[in-house]
């Protein structure tokens, strides 16, 4: 399995009905989503591992099989589109995994 801690990898936020453009960077306690300037929404978002209560795969357009949802305690989904998902998920999961 690939460590991503420290890195960052290319991926879209969808907020509403707008894929965000952007990219989520990986640390030790969590990830977090930085979206680049030109989108109409812009800002960050922060999950930690300790809050995440589980991720699933999600289909873009209801056929790409390239998103993911990240269910955190306070019951929202985020959902992302990341290419690598199954090695992305599998590294996130066990982050969930160390940090519960």
């Amino acid at each position: 399995m690939k460590n991503y801690t420290n890195e960052h990898i290319a991926a879209n936020c969808i907020r509403g009905s707008e894929a965000v453009g952007g990219k989520i960077y990986f640390d030790e306690k969590g990830f977090t989503f930085k979206s680049h300037d030109f989108n109409i929404q812009t800002g960050e978002t922060r999950i930690e591992y300790a809050h995440i209560v589980k991720i699933g795969k999600r289909n873009t357009l209801e056929i790409v099989p390239n998103g993911i949802s990240v269910f955190t305690k306070d019951g929202f989904e985020h959902k992302f589109v990341i290419n690598k998902r199954e090695e992305i998920m599998e590294f996130i999961q066990s982050r969930i995994e160390v940090n519960q």
